[in-house]
């Protein structure tokens, strides 16, 4: 508590007898602040007996004297004064004042009162000797003794004296729980901030869900109380599927939205049964007893039922989600890696696929690590290499195209599928290094070949760079591609993660003369609609519809249908994974325009390819 200067300089003075006040009063009056001396007081003589000769001349040095006539009364006046603000400074105390307290256990409750006031005992017997007198009223420091008669100038230059101490000690006690009281909030200040600091490390600023700080504190203390009740604890790790395009079509300010209206839907979903943490990005991890698991995986997958809103977009979110735990030995570095590639198997499997970890799983995931490895060491040593594949007029007997198709032969495991090793490639975050590869390769390659048109397949994830197009144009000028020679083919299916966004980068493209084809036509969902915003040049029949015309007797009507949709929008219709001759009969007799298939030739090498194209290429202007 702060304590005041006080600005009145108080003193009280308590005596059974009038005439002794009286005196008092008279010995003081020099003393007081605007008040006149009184030389005349009908009390002179009884002064004259007790003080000697009149007062000295002082500067005044007391504002108030207060006058009693009993202990009990010197008490109240005391806690009265301190309550109003205006403490006094000095108390003169006579020792016998009946009927009442005496003045040695009216001091000892004023000291209760008012520790620092200065108490002066005034008595003219000998029955109370200081030692007694000090150790019922304590702090002798601030306790003093007249003994009766005394002389006028001891008592004023005492008064004087005390109440200067008292002054100054109250001034510096106020500076000094100033200072206390400052150095009090100056603590709670740090103690606020390394709270706020305490609660910041372990919270994500976005979410206000914990970090991966406080998911380690927090996982020990669920892992503590879950071995207490005979119970395993669990560990989720959750991605969200594409969450990469989500920033790069709309921006980072919709993606942060996005990532709050997440992390609220998960909270709500795990309740009271676990809690949720956002490790950074769109990753986030869940811990829940292992017996409520199921429960709270089916509520975490039912949140992304319906489309996320930011703001004006609608965006429809699904979450890949891999776990573990359960077991005796709740460690959670371990977990955390269980989940991790449980989530990359999951993920590697489709959208919205939640995954168990299970230990073949590690074998996966080295597998994969290492050939992730392997193929970013052979994009940089340029050790991978393109196949063609010609594509021919619908009597099979002239190349009018080819396609780039991209191979690898692993130093140690032979030749790699493509399907293997692009989605290698997407999940660790090399497609754009791949896919400049291929471009750049494809486009030195055409070259050779300039009456044809090259078809390069390119994925949906090249797409979602802003400056994909940009990248492209720049690669054809660097290795002197002709634009209205290259023809891109994306995948149905591709295409409908964000159709606005692949408009924009196709339209760029478009305009520069380059070419586009709808690949696997007919294994997606793309409707009309999608067909004639894309306004694409080509549809190739996916292979699944062409391999059937051999089996299913029906199998063709599909295909006619799909002709027929082809060229009532002016599309030239390819069919891929022809390889026979009832294939090819069929297809002639539907009206597809271009044909594709080992029953005309396998891919081959550039050099085999360029032999090809001058025995076989007879290109007209208007194939496709």
């Amino acid at each position: 508590m702060t304590l005041p200067t006080y600005e009145k300089r108080r003193i009280l003075i308590c005596d059974d007898e009038a005439g002794i006040l009286d005196a008092y009063h008279r010995i003081f009056a020099d003393l007081v602040a605007d008040t006149a001396d009184d030389a005349n007081s009908d009390y002179d003589a009884l002064s004259a007996d007790l003080f000697g000769d009149g007062p000295a001349t002082e500067a005044a040095v007391i504002d108030e004297i207060v006058t009693c006539r009993q202990g009990e009364e010197a008490v109240e006046a005391v806690r009265a004064a301190k309550a109003s603000g205006q403490p006094f400074g000095v108390v003169f105390l006579d020792v016998r004042m009946p009927p009442g307290i005496d003045g040695v256990e009216a001091a000892r409750q004023i000291r209760t009162i008012e520790p620092i006031i200065n108490i002066v005992i005034v008595t003219g017997y000998s029955d109370h000797r200081p030692t007694e007198i000090a150790g019922k009223v304590g702090t002798v420091d601030r306790l003093f003794y007249l003994v009766k008669p005394f002389d006028a100038d001891e008592v004023r230059q005492m008064a004087t004296t005390l109440v200067n101490r008292w002054t100054s000690d109250s001034r510096i006690a106020s500076e000094l729980a100033a200072q206390v009281e400052a150095l009090e909030a100056l603590n709670e200040a740090l103690r606020v901030s390394e709270a706020s600091a305490h609660q910041a490390a372990r919270r994500d600023p976005l979410t206000d869900l914990l970090n991966r700080t406080g998911l380690e504190e927090q996982f020990d203390r669920a892992a503590r109380q879950a071995r207490a009740n005979n119970a395993g604890v669990s560990l989720l790790y959750l991605d969200l599927d594409r969450f990469k395009l989500v920033n790069d079509t709309h921006g980072h300010g919709i993606g942060d939205q996005l990532i709050r209206e997440v992390a609220g839907r998960l909270s709500t979903a795990v309740m009271d049964d676990g809690f949720v943490a956002r490790l950074g990005g769109d990753e986030f991890a869940i811990v829940c007893e292992t017996a409520k698991l199921d429960t709270v995986l089916a509520r975490i997958l039912a949140t992304a039922d319906g489309p996320f809103v930011t703001g004006p977009h609608h965006l429809p979110v699904s979450f890949s989600i891999g776990y573990s735990g359960g077991g005796d030995d709740a460690d959670l570095q371990e977990y955390m890696r269980q989940a991790d590639v449980a989530l990359y198997v999951a993920k590697d499997a489709g959208r919205g696929i939640a995954r168990a970890f299970d230990p073949y799983l590690d074998q996966i995931f080295l597998r994969d690590q290492m050939l992730a490895q392997d193929l970013k060491e052979a994009i940089d040593e340029n050790r991978l290499y393109l196949n063609y594949q010609p594509l021919m007029c619908i009597d099979g007997k002239r190349v009018t195209g080819v396609e780039a198709l991209l191979r690898w032969d692993h130093d140690v495991h032979g030749v790699i599928s493509p399907e293997i090793f692009v989605a290698i490639a997407e999940k660790n975050g090399l497609m754009g290094e791949l896919g400049d590869w291929v471009l750049r390769r494809a486009f030195e390659d055409a070259r050779a070949w300039p009456d044809v048109i090259t078809s390069i397949n390119l994925s949906v994830l090249q797409f979602s760079k802003p400056d994909f197009a940009e990248t492209v144009l720049a690669l054809a000028r660097d290795m002197g591609a002709i634009a209205g020679k290259i023809e891109f083919e994306i995948t149905e299916t591709a295409m409908t993660n964000d159709i606005a966004a692949f408009l924009v980068q196709v339209e760029i493209l478009r305009e520069a003369g380059f070419r586009f084809a709808l690949d696997d036509f007919g294994s997606g969902y793309a409707s009309i609609g999608y067909l004639s915003r894309l306004n694409f040049h080509k549809l190739k029949i996916d292979r699944s519809f062409v391999s059937a015309l051999s089996t299913k007797p029906d199998s063709d009507r599909m295909i006619r249908s799909i002709v027929s949709l082809g060229a009532a929008m002016g599309l030239t219709i390819t069919a891929e994974g022809v390889e026979d001759v009832i294939q090819h009969d069929i297809l002639k007799t539907v009206g597809c325009d271009q044909l594709q298939g080992f029953l005309f030739h396998k891919p081959c090498s550039r050099s085999e390819m360029e032999e090809i194209l001058n025995r076989e290429g007879m290109p007209r202007p208007h194939a496709a």
